[in-house]
């Protein structure tokens, strides 16, 4: 395990309560001859603790040192050549010194701002905003790193955009055709049918939804009676006024 150090550039930082710690960089040397190489073995820790890409720490020490470097994307950091982890470390606090720490409070508290070509890091503790040395051939690592961020995050954003389209689309195609398909009717009638044996059945119909229907035999008996109480009332009546 790497030992855990401050965070400092050209200037040590020897406050044993300074809370902007990181691991020192660790090397191991694979390889011969031509081929003999260094691989950076904790390049990401020391990545995440600096705040910075890991792509980026590896190529600035390919501009320093004058070598090849190769990241991979199972964050596999490569710089040719065999180099010992003092040397490694001095390059590291040298790219600490222009590229991380704030020129006014000396935190490594600052991010990058990109603007017509400019790179500027802003201090997220003090608020200041400095332009980076642009003659640094590192320089132009970041501006291409800073395009191609930005062109992966439009292209995600406009498939975010075209899904959501396409979802608002699918919803309206379906409501479309629940709309068109016929309601049930929800009126209601009877129906005054004469059964087999003679009996009136007044039947109650109700609408597709109910899934029964209430029906009613009245005997034909009552209204045979009903009808003979009519005609002996009216004719009662007609009685009455000869008589007067």
């Amino acid at each position: 395990m790497a030992a855990i150090i401050n965070i400092a550039g050209l200037t040590p930082v020897n406050d044993p309560a300074y809370r902007y710690k990181m691991p020192r960089i660790t090397g191991k040397v694979e390889g011969r001859g031509n081929g003999i190489k260094t691989v950076l073995m904790n390049i990401t820790d020391v990545a995440d603790a600096l705040k910075r890409e890991a792509p980026e720490i590896t190529k600035f020490f390919g501009c320093e040192l004058g070598a090849q470097t190769t990241y991979s994307a199972d964050n596999r950091a490569v710089v040719n050549g065999a180099h010992r982890d003092n040397d490694l470390q001095s390059h590291l606090s040298k790219y600490i010194e222009n590229f991380v720490l704030c020129k006014n409070c000396r935190l490594p508290e600052t991010h990058y701002k990109v603007k017509d070509g400019l790179i500027s890091q802003k201090c997220l503790a003090c608020g200041s905003k400095d332009t980076v040395d642009m003659t640094h051939k590192l320089t132009t690592f970041i501006l291409a790193q800073h395009k191609r961020n930005k062109e992966v995050k439009k292209a995600a954003e406009k498939e975010k955009e075209k899904e959501g389209k396409d979802g608002k689309k699918e919803k309206k195609e379906k409501k479309e055709k629940s709309g068109g398909d016929e309601k049930p009717s929800k009126s209601s009638s009877k129906e005054v049918t004469t059964g087999e044996d003679g009996e009136v059945v007044v039947e109650k119909k109700k609408s597709s939804k109910s899934k029964s229907s209430n029906s009613e035999v009245v005997p034909e008996s009552v209204f045979t009676g009903v009808a003979a109480a009519l005609e002996e009332e009216s004719e009662s009546k007609v009685v009455g006024k000869l008589i007067s």
